[in-house]
């Protein structure tokens, strides 16, 4: 048995069993937390003792939903025809930079993505992938990946009709072969990932139905009203909204993931509830897409998780700005650390079926060390403040009681090849994007 005891640590575990515990000590045993708290006795303790030097730890943070496929597109060159409306800039800007991903091109997205998370503590995260040219094995692809850093994957392909009835065979062939493939891997939550509902039909939708059938613990992962036009297309298909549309082909369950809903009515929200869906919310895509803002009483009914659609992997950035742009639009105020420290853990146990996201006794050994020294008091009662806007990188993670980042340096990564292979990889991407 493996045993380390982290001691001098200042623990911030929002909406947890202990959220402010000063001088505190972590032992860890085989990647599990086994104790928290203060005055653990280090008499005849036979493994590692490691002082922390006051630094303070957080859960390993979560995203619950994002692209990491679209890693490599910052700085990317605008598109030749500009867009005029949500379903334009996707055909002209995401649908095709995930037609020109290759093989090498998807790796780099992973690993440059995936580098980034450790970078900024995010330690699971629930991703949605698209690369149409390369879909056998391109989940596979991500999982080894996520491997390779110890991080918890939730995996997908999005689905979709926009590419041709064997191009939807394909991808749904793929995600129902790495469901069945990974149903027992602690560290792989397998998701029917399903693109939006404006670009699969209804023959697709019945495939897709008839494919979950005896597969009763996955749901699925999908873009839902992110826009009005994934709404309008479903009420011209004889629906009364998008998530009556996929009511109707069985299609939702308490394993589903239901992206953005911004458009969705108060009959939907009641049918979600009905089935135990989990909503998650992404602020700035939505204010970067210029779709709008959920409302409220949407998150508040709904309790929806916290992600970041691709934007970004710091996640204590997303909740910030998700509360900068809420004020901009005189909404009323919602606490985004409540969406990522107590939502987010919340949807990681239902899909992983452990407990993620938390410092307590039983959860994964996946935390994250900050060196902060606060310019004011950082107290129990106002450390929330000093999240959204005091906080910069972590110095240190670790996952399942393993340290993937020490001192600001990754360990067993190579980051300068990865940064290197990636700029590479970006500039073949770009050129393949113009060719179409």
């Amino acid at each position: 048995m493996d045993q380390l005891l982290l001691h001098n640590l200042n623990i911030i575990d929002p909406f947890g069993e202990r959220e402010f515990l000063e001088h505190a000590s972590i032992l860890i045993e085989d990647e599990v937390i086994k104790f928290v708290g203060r005055g653990y006795s280090h008499v005849d303790f036979e493994g590692h003792i490691l002082d922390m030097k006051g630094k303070i730890v957080l859960p390993g943070i979560i995203n619950a939903h994002t692209h990491l496929y679209s890693t490599l597109a910052m700085g990317m060159h605008p598109p030749r025809k500009s867009p005029k409306n949500f379903v334009e800039h996707l055909q002209e800007v995401w649908w095709k930079l995930d037609r020109a991903l290759d093989k090498e091109s998807v790796l780099a997205s992973f690993e440059a993505g995936l580098m980034d998370c450790i970078q900024n503590g995010t330690t699971t995260i629930i991703d949605h992938h698209a690369s149409p040219n390369l879909v056998d094995g391109s989940l596979d692809l991500l999982v080894n990946t996520a491997g390779s850093f110890g991080v918890n994957i939730s995996v997908c392909f999005e689905s979709s009709d926009r590419n041709g009835e064997a191009n939807f065979m394909d991808e749904l062939s793929e995600n129902i072969r790495t469901i069945k493939k990974y149903a027992s891997n602690p560290y792989v939550s397998p998701r029917m990932g399903l693109h939006a509902s404006f670009t699969l039909s209804d023959e697709s939708l019945e495939k897709v139905s008839k494919a979950l059938q005896g597969l009763p613990e996955c749901g699925i992962h999908i873009h839902v009203a992110e826009d009005l036009a994934d709404e309008k297309d479903a009420q011209g298909r004889g629906y009364r909204s998008v998530i009556q549309r996929l009511e109707k082909f069985n299609l939702l369950s308490n394993q589903s993931l239901i992206i953005h809903g911004i458009f969705m009515t108060r009959e939907d929200r009641h049918l979600l509830l009905k089935h135990g869906c989990k909503l998650v919310h992404n602020p700035t895509s939505n204010a970067n897409n210029q779709v709008g803002v959920l409302e409220t009483e949407i998150i508040e009914s709904m309790g929806p998780g916290l992600g970041t659609d691709g934007m970004q992997n710091n996640m204590l950035k997303e909740a910030k700005e998700g509360t900068l742009v809420r004020a901009a639009t005189d909404s009323p105020s919602v606490n985004y650390l409540e969406l990522l420290f107590q939502n987010n853990p919340d949807i990681a146990v239902k899909i992983f079926g452990k407990l993620i996201g938390h410092i307590e006794e039983e959860a994964q050994a996946d935390l994250v060390f900050y060196d902060y020294d606060p310019r004011t008091e950082l107290n129990t009662d106002n450390f929330s403040s000093h999240l959204l806007f005091g906080f910069g990188k972590p110095s240190d993670v670790m996952t399942r009681g393993i340290f993937r980042l020490r001192n600001h340096q990754l360990v067993d990564m190579d980051e300068a090849r990865i940064r290197e292979n990636s700029r590479k990889q970006s500039k073949r991407l770009w050129s393949a994007m113009k060719a179409l």
